[in-house]
């Protein structure tokens, strides 16, 4: 018999504490083959331009931002439409990828944030839009409306986003 209880002791799993200890790993500093932290030139060298990126200082935490469509660069991510990166020190500190009409069918921003809730737990929803934090970094995942002229009119379509970023990117140092 004591032999019988000790394995069905050693059968049974283990459980290391409730539910509610339970804490999520870090985010991931990458998206799109890029991380959080690279310099301009290593950005280039994974995207690299097929003509020159005109930036745009953004006065929210002085960061320099780019808005790089699929045409100006030799290589671009896999049914990406835009990349948005903004760099704040010479670093990377925001990539954000808008994804074309067909990817974006594919995937909605509900079926995004429910593959990321598989690694981060359940989001955050805020507007229509799903993120979470660890602290230092932030992961959106949410609807854009992009203008496109269809049918010989100017219409708005919606489309897939993700957007990575330092968490404290757009607080003033003025």
């Amino acid at each position: 018999m004591r032999a019988l209880l000790m394995a069905a002791l050693l059968a049974a799993p283990a459980f290391a504490g409730d539910d509610d200890d339970y804490e999520p790993p870090p985010l991931q500093r990458g998206l799109v083959s890029l991380e959080l932290g690279d310099r301009s030139k290593e950005v280039q060298l994974v995207y690299p331009p097929a003509r020159p990126w005109t930036p745009d200082i953004d006065s929210r935490g002085h960061v320099t931002r780019y808005r790089i469509e699929r045409d100006w660069a030799k290589k671009f991510p896999v049914g990406g439409e835009v990349l948005l990166l903004g760099f704040k020190n010479g670093r990377l500190a925001h990539i954000q990828i808008i994804y074309e009409a067909k990817q974006s069918s594919k995937k909605t921003p509900e079926d995004l944030a429910r593959d990321f809730s598989l690694t981060y737990g359940a989001a955050d929803r805020s507007d229509g839009g799903f993120w979470w934090t660890d602290g230092r970094t932030e992961l959106h995942v949410f609807p854009v409306e992009v203008p496109v002229f269809k049918d010989g009119e100017n219409v708005r379509e919606r489309r897939s986003s993700i957007e990575l970023l330092e968490k404290d990117l757009y607080k003033r140092v003025d």
